[in-house]
């Protein structure tokens, strides 16, 4: 008996500690940090979530099954099940989905989240095996982002509203900023190839953009971005001189699930500077020889010179979306994501990528 009540009064303190851990002392925020807290408690006390920005109509009936069946049905391999992974970016560690904040109030930000850290709970981001799909070698990712999966609680940053519907379903450098680019003249060379799969290509709107790639900065602007838009695939380089940039990368026959039916591959030379005569961003699309985007300037100022890569889907406008059914399975399929600092070494971790 003495030894059953040791053990719950183990579990107790056990309990007690972690509660402790999880509480928040106010007093270490400013007044506006205080103030979302609060409204973010009311939230989470209202069962607010995604599901809150869409009709019930459109909510997904069988979440279970939902983003295994995409993958079934758009590889004809019935009965499919997606492994739920975090997809890697090769040559860094990748880290948490999405987070604004860090250390102990990246902890105290989760603990008030109604949507909470699993973002692949059920498939969102997941590894299928199929050689005759992939774009090199036996396996891939598939990303998919869901509308009523957005969430309403970032501190800061609302995704649920901002952009007229944001989601964020992304890998990122763990990392806080990408060493290769963290220092001025810092230069990587970063590949990966891409598939708009279902929902993605919208020709005649241009408020639904669907970011696959970017290396985001401290702050609004971002350094680059490479997006699905419009039907098309675009480059936007922000930080450009005299101004920001955008590029189009390739044009798509959209099919009938607003996808595509080829693999795009990107290979992306970036030599991070806030100086005209040394910044570089070039962009190569498939086998060609010859780059697509070729520019030389400013990449980055002073006070946003530091990075982070960050790829998946990351998408704005999903209120936009005529028919809401399409804000519910935005899906991308992505191969071979990897940054290195030559293009040699680049290439050798596509080589062995599925060996």
């Amino acid at each position: 008996m003495k030894a059953v009540y040791s053990f719950f009064l183990i579990i107790f303190f056990c309990s007690s500690q972690f509660n402790k851990s999880q509480a928040i002392n106010l007093s270490d925020y400013s007044k506006e940090e205080q103030k979302q807290y609060k409204e973010i408690k009311q939230m989470k006390k209202d069962g607010v979530s995604g599901k809150d920005w869409i009709d019930k109509k459109y909510w997904i009936k069988d979440k279970k099954n939902f983003y295994h069946n995409i993958a079934s049905f758009h590889t004809g391999i019935e009965g499919l099940r997606i492994k739920k992974k975090q997809m890697p970016i090769l040559g860094i560690k990748v880290g948490g989905n999405w987070n604004w904040k860090s250390g102990k109030k990246k902890l105290n930000q989760a603990a008030f989240s109604v949507i909470g850290g699993d973002i692949i709970e059920n498939g969102e981001m997941g590894l299928i095996k199929s050689k005759n799909h992939a774009w090199h070698g036996e396996e891939f990712y598939q990303i998919t982002g869901s509308y009523e999966n957005c969430n309403p609680q970032y501190w800061e940053f609302r995704e649920c509203d901002h952009h007229m519907g944001s989601i964020h379903n992304e890998s990122r450098d763990k990392r806080k900023w990408t060493k290769l680019l963290s220092k001025e003249g810092g230069e990587a060379w970063i590949h990966f190839a891409t598939k708009p799969v279902r929902n993605i290509l919208f020709p005649f709107n241009k408020s639904r953009n669907f970011h696959i790639m970017q290396c985001h900065p401290k702050g609004d602007t971002i350094t680059f971005m490479i997006t699905y838009k419009k039907g098309q695939l675009k480059a936007n380089l922000q930080f450009s001189e005299p101004y920001e940039k955008h590029w189009l990368l390739k044009k798509f026959k959209v099919n009938e699930y607003n996808g595509a039916d080829e693999w795009t591959s990107v290979t992306i030379h970036l030599i991070n500077s806030t100086k005209s005569e040394k910044g570089r961003f070039r962009v190569w699309i498939d086998d060609n020889e010859k780059p697509t985007v070729d520019y030389t300037g400013r990449t980055a100022t002073k006070k946003r010179l530091n990075c982070f890569i960050a790829s998946g889907l990351y998408i704005n406008g999903a209120q936009t979306a005529i028919d809401k059914n399409t804000s519910q399975d935005s899906t991308v399929w992505a191969d071979a994501v990897a940054i290195a600092k030559t293009k040699e070494k680049l290439l050798k971790l596509i080589e062995k990528k599925d060996k």
